[in-house]
């Protein structure tokens, strides 16, 4: 999947390859390089290839490579978002033009404000 970054400019293709040689992981909804967590893949190999490209810098001996496949919502969890209208895009739950992490907090905020 190409992916792009906010000013336009095409970043390299999602590759598990290239994110464990330069310590970033994905757990299903974020990519991770160190403490710090990514929406987009480009963006934490970027900022991870500025990292090791720094004089001085040492691999994370800790570092394990893990790549998992992108979170999809239950069978359970699509019945109670459809109930409630929310629906689920690149990692978040949407409804009334909010974007949720939870779905708790999606079907908290629709039980409280329905038909948005």
């Amino acid at each position: 999947m190409m992916e792009f970054m906010r000013d336009g400019d095409t970043c390299e293709e999602s590759n598990e390859a290239l994110a464990a040689r330069f310590e970033v992981s994905f757990d299903g909804k974020r990519y991770a390089y160190r403490q710090y967590r990514y929406e987009l893949f480009c963006d934490a190999l970027r900022y991870a290839r500025a990292e090791h490209a720094k004089q001085g810098f040492l691999r994370d001996k800790a570092f394990q490579a893990c790549w998992k496949a992108p979170y999809a919502p239950s069978d359970a969890e699509q019945i109670e978002m459809g109930q409630f209208g929310i629906a689920y895009a690149k990692g978040h739950y949407l409804y009334g033009g909010y974007r949720y992490s939870q779905l708790s907090d999606a079907v908290a905020y629709a039980a409280r404000h329905p038909g948005l």
